[in-house]
């Protein structure tokens, strides 16, 4: 199976809400030999950028992209039990994070499975994770990335809250601090000005920066 019929069905499950044809689509195309890298960036990231295009049209509701967002988890987490279940190897660790308040968790999922396909160690905390405690878990754990998401505008002053309090936490050779999401994808240059090092169009470009910076 290629990638645009793949990617049609896949879509098509997720706007008449079937996560059982959605997981069948999944199936199908890895036992078609469709590599799990393509089905992140080909399938799974182009479908739910739809999803949002619609839900920002009003063409679907709230409940609609709520129910999309779901079954995409579902699909990446039974993903993730068969590839990585019984992987022992200790690699670079990335620890992500969703700003507080922030709700959008997918990208930064969907960057974590990237990296842990090219033998990183990561740490999800997902959605709306508090400045505090996600400081403390980085002082404690040390990774070499730190990568926080932000999907609007007003979360990004604790984008800015949490670069800062690691800053502060580890002012030497501290993590490298990532951002994305909705809200950085049309000024690159925001990075730069809440404090990060780097950032991306989407999880799958800050996944493959995030390669390049570390040799992967």
């Amino acid at each position: 199976m290629t990638p645009d019929p793949a990617r049609a069905r896949y879509l098509a499950a997720l706007r008449a809400g079937s996560r059982r044809d959605a997981l069948a689509a999944v199936d199908d195309a890895l036992g078609q030999g469709m590599p799990v890298r393509t089905l992140y960036l080909q399938v799974f990231q182009p479908a739910m950028h739809e999803i949002g295009r619609l839900w920002q049209e009003n063409r679907i509701s709230v409940a609609d992209e709520h129910l999309a967002t779901a079954i995409t988890q579902l699909a990446m987490s039974r993903l993730y039990e068969r590839l990585f279940g019984g992987r022992t190897e200790a690699g670079p660790l990335l620890i992500a994070a969703c700003a507080e308040d922030e709700r959008h968790e997918l990208g930064l999922r969907m960057i974590c499975d990237l990296l842990e396909l090219e033998g990183w160690d990561t740490v999800f905390l997902g959605a709306s994770v508090p400045v505090e405690d996600l400081v403390r878990m980085v002082v404690d754990r040390r990774p070499e990335v730190v990568a926080l998401s932000a999907a609007i505008t007003p979360h990004l002053s604790r984008v800015r809250q949490a670069v800062d309090a690691i800053r502060s936490a580890l002012p030497e050779r501290g993590p490298v601090i990532a951002v994305g999401g909705r809200a950085f994808a049309a000024d690159p240059a925001l990075a730069e000005r809440v404090g990060a090092d780097l950032t991306a169009k989407d999880a799958v470009e800050v996944a493959e920066r995030l390669k390049e910076r570390f040799g992967g």
